[in-house]
């Protein structure tokens, strides 16, 4: 798990900007994601360029949830629409992006990326890291879409700039998101074993095109094996609810665990797909219906696997939550505006979806810091500053307090809907168990 709490980026010759926002990408990942784990960190190679070929679901919180676990600056392309303007395209070349453009910009892309390119073979060369999405796009969909060949011909042509004197490693990272516009999800990071552009020198010297497909196929084939990949698309939605919220066999909080079988019950359920046609399309429109159901009654599936608790243990839960009820009240008053504000500003302003984690995580640490320093303020000036520390320190605690109260009321009256519509659901229940035998 990535506990570690790295401050030693403070004193490195980083723009000042860069470090602002390297504290907040920090902090906020702790408070945006439950959990996150990165595996295959020891696969980062030191003292050489990097390049980083990366899946695109989350728009800007891929980028940064990366350069938030690199001990150097990381530079990454974007859209260069974006650096139209002059203030802006300053402030983004100090958090190190650089523009890329397409055919919908009206220049001609080619001079104009090329200049991108030489900046990035430089960078390799002196041992800097890059971050690509050969995917062109993002989509929150857990499915891996067609290859850009950006990764490979920005890599060999690092090589054949500096006459293939030049020591370079593609790292292949998959990135996968619990929950893509919510917190509270885990986030995972995958980093392959690193590619050796070496081998591939020979190659590119006599055949440049085919030695960049196939570079571009590996890496594909890489990302492919380090992500979730639902390739039926028509029934996406059921597959995702299938891999998300049907309960896995363990229980285990281990984000690598829970990816690996979610991994392994989607290469089930593939299997099924063409081994038993009829089956598969019944468990899918069996999901179809579940989720229908579970929406209704506002259920989870994890409840099917249980008879409902008795009134009495229901009456006891719920006076737990009255009987902790005014700590929850405490709790809102330093917590519900710096955590609701950033949601509606970006749920209400923020038209592509994609955006919105990176922007609630981001303004959410902003706020949240920002309220607390005026509230502790405040309170010092009624209580004096010794209490007024204390207070502020006691903060976070209190949040946490009142996060995980919120998840037991949402818990607790799950309970109380399961045991008031069992009646209902009790045929979809028995049903729901006998796939369940087949899909779990």
């Amino acid at each position: 798990m990535m506990k570690q709490f790295w401050i030693g980026y403070w004193f490195k010759p980083w723009y000042f900007l860069y470090r602002i926002g390297y504290a907040i990408v920090i902090s906020g990942i702790r408070g945006y994601f439950k959990n996150h784990q990165y595996d295959g960190k020891e696969n980062i190679p030191a003292n050489t360029g990097v390049l980083y070929a990366v899946n695109h679901q989350n728009a800007f919180l891929d980028p940064i949830v990366i350069a938030g676990r690199t001990k150097e600056p990381t530079h990454f392309l974007a859209r260069a629409d974006i650096f139209k303007k002059p203030m802006v395209a300053k402030i983004l070349s100090m958090i190190y992006m650089l523009p890329i453009y397409r055919q919908r910009d009206g220049v001609d892309t080619i001079k104009m990326n090329q200049k991108t390119f030489d900046t990035c073979f430089d960078i390799l060369k002196n041992k800097g890291n890059v971050i690509i999405f050969p995917e062109g796009n993002h989509n929150y969909k857990k499915s891996l879409r067609p290859l850009k060949k950006g990764v490979s011909r920005i890599a060999l042509g690092a090589a054949e700039k500096y006459n293939y004197d030049i020591d370079v490693k593609i790292v292949v990272l998959g990135l996968d998101y619990e929950n893509h516009f919510k917190m509270n999800g885990s986030l995972y990071l995958n980093a392959g074993t690193p590619i050796d552009v070496s081998e591939y020198y020979e190659n590119h010297k006599k055949n440049p095109s085919e030695t960049i497909n196939n570079l571009s196929d590996r890496i594909y084939q890489t990302l492919g094996s380090l992500i979730i990949n639902i390739k039926d698309d028509e029934n996406y939605d059921e597959l995702h609810y299938l891999l998300h919220r049907i309960p896995l066999e363990n229980n285990s909080n281990r984000v690598s665990l829970k990816f690996q079988l979610r991994k392994e019950r989607l290469e089930k359920i593939e299997k099924l797909e063409k081994t038993n046609a009829s089956l598969y399309e019944e468990i899918v429109s069996f999901i179809s219906e579940l989720k229908i159901t579970m929406k209704k009654f506002k259920l989870r599936p994890y409840l099917l696997h249980q008879k409902p608790n008795s009134l009495l243990s229901l009456f006891l839960y719920s006076l737990l939550l009255i009987l902790f009820s005014p700590f929850h009240i405490i709790g809102l008053t330093t917590n519900y505006l710096p955590y609701k504000t950033p949601v509606w500003f970006v749920n209400s302003k923020v038209k592509d979806k994609h955006f919105h984690s990176s922007l609630k995580m981001a303004l959410g640490s902003l706020f949240f810091y920002l309220y607390w320093f005026i509230v502790t303020i405040i309170f010092s000036q009624f209580f004096g500053w010794k209490y007024g520390i204390l207070f502020f320190i006691t903060l976070p605690l209190i949040a946490a307090f009142n996060y995980k109260y919120w998840i037991y009321f949402i818990k607790v009256r799950g309970l109380w809907n399961y045991k008031l519509n069992y009646k209902s659901i009790l045929s979809l229940r028995e049903k729901y168990l006998d796939y369940y035998a087949t899909i779990k």
